[in-house]
Protein backbone atom coordinates (compact mmCIF):
# COMPACT_ATOMS: atom_id res chain seq x y z
CA UNK A 1 0.00 0.00 0.00
CA UNK A 2 1.57 3.05 -1.15
CA UNK A 3 5.09 1.88 -0.87
CA UNK A 4 4.39 1.20 3.16
CA UNK A 5 6.36 -1.83 4.45
CA UNK A 6 4.88 -2.39 7.96
CA UNK A 7 2.60 -1.23 10.29
CA UNK A 8 5.35 -0.42 13.40
CA UNK A 9 3.75 -1.41 16.91
CA UNK A 10 4.37 0.97 19.72
CA UNK A 11 7.30 -1.45 20.90
CA UNK A 12 8.92 -1.02 17.90
CA UNK A 13 9.36 2.94 18.15
CA UNK A 14 10.12 2.58 21.68
CA UNK A 15 13.21 0.71 20.48
CA UNK A 16 13.79 2.89 17.79
CA UNK A 17 14.05 5.59 19.44
CA UNK A 18 16.92 3.60 21.52
CA UNK A 19 18.97 3.10 18.84
CA UNK A 20 18.47 -0.58 19.41
CA UNK A 21 20.47 -2.67 17.21
CA UNK A 22 17.83 -4.97 15.91
CA UNK A 23 16.10 -1.64 14.36
CA UNK A 24 19.23 -0.04 12.71
CA UNK A 25 17.73 -2.86 9.58
CA UNK A 26 14.39 -0.96 9.54
CA UNK A 27 15.59 2.65 9.79
CA UNK A 28 15.17 3.44 5.54
CA UNK A 29 12.04 1.40 5.30
CA UNK A 30 8.20 2.92 4.81
CA UNK A 31 6.67 2.84 8.36
CA UNK A 32 3.02 3.31 8.93
CA UNK A 33 1.49 3.31 12.55
CA UNK A 34 -2.00 3.17 14.31
CA UNK A 35 -3.36 5.99 15.74
CA UNK A 36 -3.19 4.44 18.95
CA UNK A 37 0.64 4.38 18.97
CA UNK A 38 0.83 7.96 18.93
CA UNK A 39 -1.51 7.97 22.03
CA UNK A 40 0.91 5.37 23.62
CA UNK A 41 3.85 6.61 23.19
CA UNK A 42 3.32 10.72 23.94
CA UNK A 43 0.79 10.29 27.14
CA UNK A 44 3.70 8.69 29.37
CA UNK A 45 3.94 11.36 31.88
CA UNK A 46 7.89 11.40 32.43
CA UNK A 47 8.07 12.55 29.00
CA UNK A 48 10.49 15.76 28.35
CA UNK A 49 9.76 18.48 25.86
CA UNK A 50 12.90 17.08 23.84
CA UNK A 51 11.35 13.41 24.36
CA UNK A 52 7.83 15.08 23.24
CA UNK A 53 9.32 16.72 19.68
CA UNK A 54 11.55 13.43 19.19
CA UNK A 55 8.84 11.85 19.16
CA UNK A 56 6.46 14.22 17.24
CA UNK A 57 9.45 14.13 14.94
CA UNK A 58 9.78 10.35 14.06
CA UNK A 59 5.83 10.35 13.80
CA UNK A 60 5.63 12.82 11.18
CA UNK A 61 8.19 10.83 8.90
CA UNK A 62 5.63 7.89 9.03
CA UNK A 63 2.25 7.55 7.69
CA UNK A 64 -0.20 8.11 11.14
CA UNK A 65 -4.13 5.70 10.28
CA UNK A 66 -6.80 6.88 11.37
CA UNK A 67 -9.26 4.72 12.97
CA UNK A 68 -12.21 3.71 11.11
CA UNK A 69 -15.45 1.66 11.81
CA UNK A 70 -13.98 -1.69 9.63
CA UNK A 71 -10.70 -1.56 12.26
CA UNK A 72 -13.22 -1.54 15.40
CA UNK A 73 -14.91 -4.35 13.80
CA UNK A 74 -11.69 -6.08 13.40
CA UNK A 75 -10.40 -4.95 16.40
CA UNK A 76 -13.23 -6.14 18.53
CA UNK A 77 -13.44 -9.51 16.75
CA UNK A 78 -9.49 -10.10 17.97
CA UNK A 79 -10.93 -8.97 21.61
CA UNK A 80 -13.58 -11.68 21.55
CA UNK A 81 -11.23 -14.41 20.58
CA UNK A 82 -7.30 -13.78 21.57
CA UNK A 83 -8.01 -11.34 24.87
CA UNK A 84 -5.92 -8.97 23.72
CA UNK A 85 -5.34 -5.67 25.08
CA UNK A 86 -7.37 -3.12 23.47
CA UNK A 87 -4.64 -0.91 21.77
CA UNK A 88 -2.83 -4.10 20.87
CA UNK A 89 -6.29 -5.44 19.40
CA UNK A 90 -6.64 -1.94 17.53
CA UNK A 91 -2.73 -2.31 15.84
CA UNK A 92 -2.96 -5.79 15.00
CA UNK A 93 -6.65 -4.85 13.36
CA UNK A 94 -5.27 -1.71 11.59
CA UNK A 95 -2.53 -4.21 9.80
CA UNK A 96 -5.12 -6.25 9.33
CA UNK A 97 -7.84 -4.07 7.31
CA UNK A 98 -4.54 -2.44 5.12
CA UNK A 99 -3.59 -5.83 5.11
CA UNK A 100 0.33 -4.74 5.74
CA UNK A 101 2.49 -7.11 8.06
CA UNK A 102 2.69 -5.74 11.76
CA UNK A 103 6.50 -5.23 12.78
CA UNK A 104 6.71 -5.81 16.21
CA UNK A 105 8.94 -7.55 19.66
CA UNK A 106 5.61 -8.78 21.10
CA UNK A 107 5.17 -12.90 20.75
CA UNK A 108 1.03 -12.30 21.91
CA UNK A 109 0.44 -11.24 17.86
CA UNK A 110 1.98 -14.46 17.15
CA UNK A 111 -1.72 -15.61 18.44
CA UNK A 112 -3.26 -14.33 16.02
CA UNK A 113 -4.13 -17.09 12.97
CA UNK A 114 -3.67 -16.06 9.41
CA UNK A 115 -1.84 -12.77 10.13
CA UNK A 116 0.67 -11.12 8.74
CA UNK A 117 3.23 -10.09 11.34
CA UNK A 118 6.83 -10.03 11.64
CA UNK A 119 8.09 -10.67 15.16
CA UNK A 120 11.59 -9.58 16.01
CA UNK A 121 13.26 -11.78 18.54
CA UNK A 122 14.53 -9.03 20.86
Amino acid sequence: MNGIEYLADTNCFIYFLDEHPAFSSFVYDNWAYSYITEIELLSKSSLTTEQDNIIRALLTSCIKFEHNQFISDIAITIRKKYKFKLADAIIAATAQFYDIPLLTVDKEFSKIKGFNCIILDI
